[in-house]
């Protein structure tokens, strides 16, 4: 599948795509964009679904009222129109009884179909457009009695198949703790249905667990005003059970879509944050000197949550993360943090030369092929100008940004977020709220240059690193005791000495417990590292020389 979610079919090198979900129309392989007629995009979309059929009794449905010979007459002049629109490339074959598509996998709905029959739930939702999902959207059939009875079907089907796709990536990508790709499949779908109670409850969990709990509420506050004005009723029992949770975070008795029913929102994200009084100070004082903040830590000890809460008190923040991967790949990290600026904020118009620019990284925003390479100083400096622009303009609602795993970036990204840093500071008018800037690293994993970068930021008194360290047995008590879980008493002074004071390794031998039904019995005699902390584990164990190990 293509990055918009179309199929591709080659023909002499020539590749015709066709997308039926939304605006009905044809992507030729040179950006051509040719808009279906009504009846044209309904064969296609036919074929798709139903796969091959017979080519009489389609066609009696385009034309219910014509005589047999009209009938034939006019799906030939159809398919030689279609041909003719591809430029001679062969999208549907048949012979004298039968129709079908050359390329079932050129057409975004069949392409839908094929992912959801394979329960392949991230690429269904690849295989639909942001925009709509409406099957042949626009175009209605009432001249086709059967072909409209046909299509309400169809659409309500492709509905609940793009809705149980969007409920089970939200879940995956929850599970797996990626909160941030979790709440930008939610907002979607929001968007798309805002009426939708199970994108709104979907919103509120996962503003909660990025630790907004103000977010967490206002998105209640406007779906029980979308439901009370579009459709008059009140919210359903177990959306106001979920904010009667987050509200007061007591242990959930009922399944989490994602999580294994015994886990509480209480647990997934421990609603207080221990042992960090020293490192606050220090943060105060980094934000009051105006400073650019690290914070550095083992992995796992809680540097991003200790961002996060820091950054709420302070004012409006966002969050971008860097992943495993990208040191390899120039401006991968700056790419991706665009990205999410882009879907955290849709409406954000970026200046057409922002956004030409741009497409050196985000393809999607236009065509790089009409750029000349970076070359040159001025080239060069251009295109960092327009990251620039582009940082002001996607972070206009934002006071902090909190980067996360910055150990992971590219170095071409790194070097581009240096010179903005520069150039946002010079430009900054007096007196005037400047965008800061929270940064989250493995203690010992950034790479020699970023390392060096830190080093000369903090030595200059720009910048300020916060060491995060393990928690101490009374800490780890509290974080404990903050979850309200019964039966976890009899196991602190264990859990402490397992774990050496880790956060995430609390948590996750705390998950362990529960699915294992093991928190109301004796500590367990062997006890592996569960969920993350195995992984987690093995990356310190490989980083280590063969003396060490």
């Amino acid at each position: 599948m293509t990055a918009r979610g179309l199929g591709r079919l080659p023909v002499d090198g020539r590749e015709w795509r066709v997308r039926v979900l939304g605006l009905a129309q044809l992507c030729g392989p040179d950006g051509q964009r040719v808009r279906l007629e009504r009846r044209t995009a309904a064969l296609l979309a036919w074929l798709a679904l139903q796969g091959p059929s017979p080519k009489f009794a389609l066609a009696s449905l385009l034309w219910p009222d014509s005589p047999p010979t009209t009938v034939r007459s006019n799906l030939r002049q159809l398919l030689r129109r279609l041909r003719v629109a591809t430029e001679d490339a062969p999208l549907v074959e048949g012979d004298a009884e039968r129709l079908a598509l050359v390329s079932p996998s050129s057409v975004d709905a069949a392409g839908l179909k094929a992912a959801t029959e394979a329960r392949a739930h991230a690429e269904a939702l690849a295989c639909v457009d942001a925009e709509g999902n409406t099957l042949l959207a626009g175009f209605d059939f009432d001249d086709c009695p059967e072909l409209a009875r046909w299509l309400d079907g169809a659409r309500a089907g492709i509905e609940g198949w793009v809705r149980e796709a969007r409920e089970a990536r939200i879940a995956q990508l929850t599970a797996a703790g990626d909160w941030t790709a979790a709440l930008g499949l939610a907002q979607a779908w929001a968007r798309q249905e805002p009426e939708s109670e199970q994108a709104g409850r979907h919103l509120i969990r996962l503003h909660y667990l990025q630790g907004d709990r103000g977010a967490a509420l206002a998105t209640f506050e406007h779906l029980r005003d979308v439901l009370d004005r579009e459709l008059g009723v009140t919210p359903m029992p177990e959306t106001l059970a979920l904010v009667r949770e987050v509200e007061q975070s007591p242990p959930r008795s009922r399944s989490l879509p994602g999580a294994r029913p015994s886990l509480p929102l209480s647990v997934l994200r421990p609603p207080v944050l221990v042992g960090r009084d020293a490192a606050w100070r220090q943060l105060e004082a980094g934000w009051e000197a105006g400073q650019l903040l690290f914070i550095s830590g083992e992995p796992g000890s809680g540097k991003t949550r200790l961002a996060e809460e820091f950054a709420a008190t302070q004012g409006r923040w966002g969050r971008i993360e860097a992943r495993a991967g990208d040191r390899d790949v120039p401006f991968a990290s700056q790419a991706r943090a665009f990205r999410t600026q882009l879907r955290r904020w849709p409406d954000v118009k970026l200046p057409d030369w922002v956004r030409t620019e741009l497409s050196r990284i985000l393809p999607e925003l236009g065509d790089a092929r009409l750029l000349p390479p970076l070359a040159s100083v001025a080239g060069t400096l251009r295109f960092y100008d327009a990251i620039v622009a582009a940082l002001q303009l996607l972070h206009e609602h934002e006071d902090i940004s909190v980067a996360d795993d910055v150990q992971y970036w590219d170095a071409a990204s790194a070097r581009a977020f240096t010179f903005a840093l520069s150039r946002l500071a010079d430009t900054a008018p007096p007196g005037a709220r400047s965008l800061r800037f929270i940064d989250c690293y493995r203690r010992g994993e950034l790479s020699p240059e970023p390392r060096m970068h830190v080093a000369g930021l903090v030595e200059a008194g720009l910048a300020r690193v916060v060491e995060v360290d393990a928690l101490t047995d009374e800490d780890v008590k509290r974080m404990v005791a903050g979850m309200g879980l019964p039966g976890a008493e009899a196991h602190l002074d264990a859990l402490a000495r397992y774990t050496g004071g880790n956060p995430l390794y609390v948590v996750e031998t705390l998950k362990h417990l529960l699915e294992t039904d093991s928190l109301h019995r004796e500590w367990p005699q062997r006890l592996p590292p569960p969920g993350r902390v195995g992984p987690l584990i093995q990356r310190r164990l490989e980083g280590l020389s063969p003396l060490a190990l």
